[in-house]
């Protein structure tokens, strides 16, 4: 809501006649329009390297990719082309943009094929984006692309005695191809590589090549203590300002090399070094990459607090990326609207002050539009507010209802164990007709698949009761692996009759019917902000036993009518 109060204010500055009070930036940096190319990247280099917001930067860069065109001078066009490369390394890095990248290294390469310029960094810069979304994604296809562009990426640095863009291919196409299928495709490559000088300017990445390519092809042989002794040597070969991500880098494979051996705890130890590197110079992305690693090889010692300490830093931390990613693309469109802005305001002090009367009657009519839009907004969110209330609070009741029957039935129980009962299994004697089936079959086919089955009325009383006490007492439900078989056992019966109870007396599958029980344990715990108060609704949805997300959203919403959001929202509110 103040972001709108914002925009309305400086509208009617503008009304008013308050230019310097609508426009402070534009102002500000409409000077910058007619500045010489070498001064803008000089002012944009300065702020790049210097770090913080990098406003400046942005501006600069934007304004000199923006000025291309194909009848200046070649000195220009590069100044465009690196203009837009530095763009892309300001929105990868700092937003996490990732459509904005793609816009960025496209036109960087539209500039240099017309300009017959070779450039090894823009192949590099789009298998970076592949390989970033392949690992964010689990597509093994684009990853794929990325040791593509790539070998690219080298080929071009060679051709053009590129060198700090040959090393950094080298070490990528070394990675990605390892990760894509092995070190033997590289063969040609690095018969070739390895014919190139070790002059000052590059033995030191040249060298660390060299040790990587020897610690990988040692853990393809499985040779483990030799790829650590490896990558203790790359540690102690690459200084620790200049080369902080191939650091992380190196710690990390470590890392994994120590949990192919099984040893989780150096393993760990390498990946903490990861962690301060990633933690001391704020990248987001190695950080992500970490705290999921150090969630694994926790669980794998069965240290569960630590597991929770990093899964749950983990999921905030994506979250907020999420929340960033899209925080970005509006601070863009905004700075993109203001660079517009800048020079149609430039335009309009000189030649059209008359229209300023069109644009106030339009711009009244545009607030009288956006008064009446926030106000039918404000009922309508009131409307939902309180819908979402009575669907919380109905459901709170249908807990409450569900759980003193399952008080009851406990009570009942009870009362039953000083009767004599059969031990034999249900339907255990019953001789089986016909193959076993699977829980497939839709609720209206229940009445024809069942129609053979030998299961008397009274069988089925005490199958139900049987599957009720499993799903009412045993905590295993709630495990990723629970399964029609497992409940079988535990009711003592066939899986097959534990499907036909189910299905008869409840009208739905085993998986609709063990979503249900989740939903509501996930329901109980968002209600329980003593103990839940601070989990994630990945976590919840984990710790309930549903792998996916969007299968618990959707079974959530299907269940409670609120999406997970929603109902967690009201919890932690009281209902309110």
């Amino acid at each position: 809501m103040s972001t709108i109060v914002r925009a309305i204010a400086c509208l009617l500055a503008v009304l008013i006649g308050l230019p310097g009070l609508a426009l402070p930036a534009l102002r500000e940096h409409s000077k910058w329009l007619d500045l010489p190319l070498e001064r803008l990247i000089g002012m944009a280099d300065k702020d790049f390297a210097d770090g913080g917001s990098k406003d400046t930067a942005l501006m600069c860069y934007t304004i000199v990719a923006n000025r291309y065109e194909q009848s200046m001078s070649l000195d220009h066009k590069r100044h465009c082309k690196d203009a837009n490369m530095r763009l892309w390394s300001i929105y990868f890095y700092d937003f996490y943009d990732y459509p904005k990248c793609f816009d960025c290294l496209t036109r960087a390469q539209e500039i240099a094929t017309q300009a017959g310029i070779e450039d090894a960094n823009i192949y590099l810069g789009f298998g970076c984006m592949y390989q970033t979304i392949s690992e964010e994604c689990g597509n093994y296809e684009l990853g794929t692309t990325a040791l593509d562009y790539y070998r690219q990426a080298l080929a071009v640095g060679l051709r053009t005695h590129d060198d700090e863009h040959t090393d950094m291919a080298c070490t990528d196409v070394l990675s990605m191809s390892y990760a894509q299928g092995g070190l033997d495709q590289t063969n040609s490559m690095w018969s070739h590589y390895l014919q190139l000088p070790e002059d000052n300017a590059t033995w030191i990445l040249r060298r660390y090549n060299k040790m990587l390519y020897q610690a990988l092809k040692s853990v393809e042989h499985k040779q483990y203590d030799q790829a650590i002794a490896m990558y203790d040597k790359q540690l102690q070969l690459i200084d620790t300002t200049r080369y902080s991500r191939l650091i992380y880098f190196t710690h990390v494979e470590k890392a994994k090399v120590h949990a192919m051996q099984g040893d989780y705890t150096r393993a760990i130890a390498a990946l903490k070094q990861s962690e301060k590197i990633a933690v001391d110079l704020e990248m987001k992305d190695c950080k992500l990459e970490v705290y999921g690693m150090l969630s694994q090889y926790y669980q794998q010692l069965g240290d569960r607090n630590a597991r929770e300490h990093y899964y749950n830093r983990y999921t905030m931390l994506k979250d907020t990326l999420t929340n960033y990613q899209q925080l970005a693309s509006v601070s863009e469109m905004e700075f993109r609207g203001e660079l517009k802005d800048m020079e149609q305001e430039m335009a309009a002090m000189k030649q059209h002050r008359e229209v300023m009367n069109i644009v106030t009657i339009i711009s009244l009519a545009f607030l009288l539009v956006l008064l009446v839009m926030l106000y039918l907004v404000y009922r309508k969110n009131g409307e939902l507010t309180r819908s979402n209330q009575s669907l919380y609070q109905k459901n709170v009741e249908m807990l409450r209802a569900e759980e003193e029957e399952r008080r009851m039935r406990r009570q009942l129980q009870d009362k039953e164990l000083h009767l004599e009962e059969d031990n034999r299994p249900v339907a255990d004697a019953i001789e089986d007709a016909g193959d076993e089936e699977a829980d497939t079959d839709s609720d209206s086919d229940a009445a024809v698949k069942y129609k053979s089955s030998h299961l008397s009325d009274a069988d089925k009383q005490q199958l139900l009761a049987r599957i009720l006490e499993v799903m009412d007492n045993n905590d295993e439900i709630f495990s990723p692996d629970f399964s029609l078989e497992r409940l079988a056992m535990l009711s003592g019966s066939k899986y097959k009759y534990v499907s036909q109870v189910i299905n008869e007396h409840y009208q739905q599958n085993f998986n609709n019917f063990l979503n249900s029980y989740r939903i509501k344990e996930a329901c109980k715990r968002m209600g329980d902000i003593e103990h839940y108060g601070n989990y994630t609704i990945e976590a919840i949805s984990e710790s309930v036993g549903f792998k996916s997300r969007s299968t618990f959203v959707t079974s959530f919403k299907r269940i409670t009518g609120l999406t997970p959001s929603q109902y967690q929202r009201l919890a932690r509110k009281g209902g309110q």
